[in-house]
């Protein structure tokens, strides 16, 4: 580790990231203006030498098996056997089948909803909207599942949220990001994106349990979750977390540098003990910390009832810092109206947008290409040909800045932020092939990488 490295490590550490954090968060939204700071584009010299030597120490484990390399331990906030809770949860929809909401089942899913509504697709054998899955990992080098990972994402983005979530310590970030890669194959993230919403349970998607839409002030994409509409009998706790993943996973679509977090607004209007779900906090809290970090910006806790404080006792000290630092309260309109404008604001919610979720279900064909396997591979091809361009300008930036040598460094830098930008396109054009379109497709909300909320809003 270098000198600089040490100095900077020491330093940041001895801030009060919890209260400096608290401090930032109100102060962006006061004056309008987002931190960027250790965000991609606008990195420091110095932080820029520390992401090369992050690059550095990845590159030397990317032909290793995956399994060989040393993470942190891969936390599980809920003890659970999925594989029986969903055998339990499957017997109760065959023997004791009953509504959640609007001819929704328990345990039904998107796609077998669609079916008992006639949607099917006429590229299935059986009628089904999405092709089986197929892995796309050629191996299970490192190198492998970490483009896996970062799908239609600039890397370096990726490698930023985990530097700046171990504030930096190179060998604290390597170990946090390696076992957020491990935790992604044991949950199978890769299948998830694949089927999408339609392998979610029907009744999340059909009362909008959470949603994204608008943005608060700063720009960032606003996240509705209305606790009264969550009851932890309404559904299994693996068919909660899998929803939970692809919400995560389809959030990343929406977010851009400099934009890479969100406001995550948790509407407690009507929330009665009824609602309250402590494996799903807990996971939800753990996926923040330890598997999506750095993606949110802020959390608004609205319209608490009078002994939430109590609750909130419970919950703050199972918080990172850095996220606990990000979570304010307000009790009324105006205290949203400081982190979100008007036109942005639900109308129900003291705004001016008359928007309410309604589910968009699936059409028949919208997956069609993801039945052309060869089309599949032809684009596939494509984007590892520019991955291992974009790998061999990372290995030049790094061993320029290893031999001092500025110009050459400079050069490496610019090359690869060309062939980044061809990665994310072609990764975009692969995406289609391998990712189900979902809610915010069919909405129009996000064509391609370009996210357009005023298809749905509605200004009073």
């Amino acid at each position: 580790m270098s000198g600089i490295f040490k100095a900077i490590s020491r330093q940041r550490s001895a801030v009060d990231v919890a209260g400096a954090g608290r401090e930032a968060i109100t102060t962006q939204f006061s004056k309008g203006r987002l931190d960027t700071c250790g965000v991609y584009g606008h990195l420091s010299p110095n932080e820029e030498n520390l992401l090369a030597d992050l690059w550095e120490r990845i590159l030397d484990d990317f032909d290793k098996p995956l399994d060989s390399i040393e993470g942190d331990p891969i936390a599980r906030p809920v003890e659970s056997d999925d594989d029986l809770e969903r055998k339990k949860a499957k017997e109760v929809q065959e023997s004791s089948p009953f509504e959640v909401v609007e001819g929704c089942m328990f345990n039904q899913s998107v796609a077998e909803k669609c079916k008992e509504l006639g949607i099917v697709s006429e590229c299935g054998a059986d009628g089904e909207l999405v092709p089986k899955f197929e892995t796309q990992l050629p191996d299970n080098t490192l190198k492998s599942v970490f483009w896996s990972v970062v799908r239609e994402d600039h890397p370096d983005v990726l490698i930023l949220r985990f530097l700046r979530a171990r504030k930096w310590d190179l060998e604290k970030s390597y170990k946090m990001a390696i076992a957020a890669i491990k935790w992604r194959i044991q949950e199978h993230v890769e299948e998830i994106v694949w089927y999408g919403d339609t392998a979610n349970d029907a009744s999340l998607m059909w009362k909008g349990v959470s949603y994204a839409h608008g943005k608060d002030r700063l720009g960032q994409p606003i996240i509705w979750s209305g606790s009264c509409l969550h009851h932890q009998k309404d559904q299994s706790y693996p068919q909660l977390k899998r929803y939970l993943i692809w919400m995560m996973e389809t959030l990343r679509q929406l977010l851009a540098p400099p934009i890479e977090r969100v406001c995550l607004i948790m509407d407690l209007t009507d929330h009665s003990n009824a609602n309250m779900d402590w494996p799903f906090v807990k996971t939800f809290l753990k996926f923040l910390e330890a598997y999506y970090p750095e993606c949110l910006g802020i959390c608004i806790v609205y319209n608490g009832p009078w002994w939430f404080s109590g609750v909130w006792k419970l919950i703050s000290p199972l918080l990172d810092p850095v996220v606990a630092s990000k979570v304010q309260f307000a009790q009324k309109p105006e205290g949203l109206l400081k982190f979100i404008d008007e036109k942005e604001l639900l109308e129900k919610r003291g705004g001016k947008d008359a928007y309410n979720y309604e589910y968009v279900k699936p059409h028949p064909e919208e997956n069609k290409l993801m039945f052309d396997k060869e089309g599949r591979a032809a684009s596939a091809e494509k984007l590892r040909l520019l991955q291992d361009q974009f790998v061999q300008a990372t290995t030049d930036w790094v061993n320029a800045k290893e031999g001092g040598d500025d110009d050459g460094f400079a050069a490496a830098a610019r090359r690869r932020v060309e062939l980044s930008d061809q990665v994310k396109a072609a990764a975009s054009d692969l995406d289609k092939y391998t990712r189900a379109r979902h809610f915010y497709n069919r909405t129009g909300v996000l064509q391609g990488n370009v996210v357009d909320w005023t298809k749905v809003q509605s200004h009073s």
